[in-house]
């Protein structure tokens, strides 16, 4: 098995918006970059019933990238919105599987997924 990346190293994830319900991240969601991206996104579900989240260009992830859309979810619910996660990457899911989540997710998951 290879090393796994040392988190420092990697591209800080970034929130972006592409239209009015369309967002998409960019980086690695890992403990160091979650804080600022759930501060990046506390205004995005603002009068929003459907917010889609593309996650194509996530580079890694860890257990605090999954808490984090775990959050997004409950913030939607929250506002009476719910969250369609878009091109969800391998290792989120595994790490979803791995905590009973995936299930969670994969319903939640938009029809432009991988």
């Amino acid at each position: 098995m290879g090393a796994a990346p040392d988190d420092a190293n990697l591209p800080r994830a970034t929130i972006q918006r592409r239209d009015t319900r369309s967002y998409c991240v960019l980086g690695a969601m890992t403990f160091d970059s979650v804080t600022d991206l759930w501060r990046q996104s506390r205004d995005m579900f603002s009068g929003e019933t459907v917010l889609q989240i593309d996650l194509a260009q996530v580079t890694h992830t860890d257990s605090a990238g999954l808490a984090l859309l775990v959050e997004w979810m409950r913030e939607a619910s929250r506002q009476n919105a719910r969250v369609e996660l878009l091109h969800l990457p391998a290792q989120m899911l595994a790490l979803a599987d791995a905590a009973n989540l995936e299930e969670a997710l994969v319903g939640k998951r938009g029809s432009a997924t991988s």
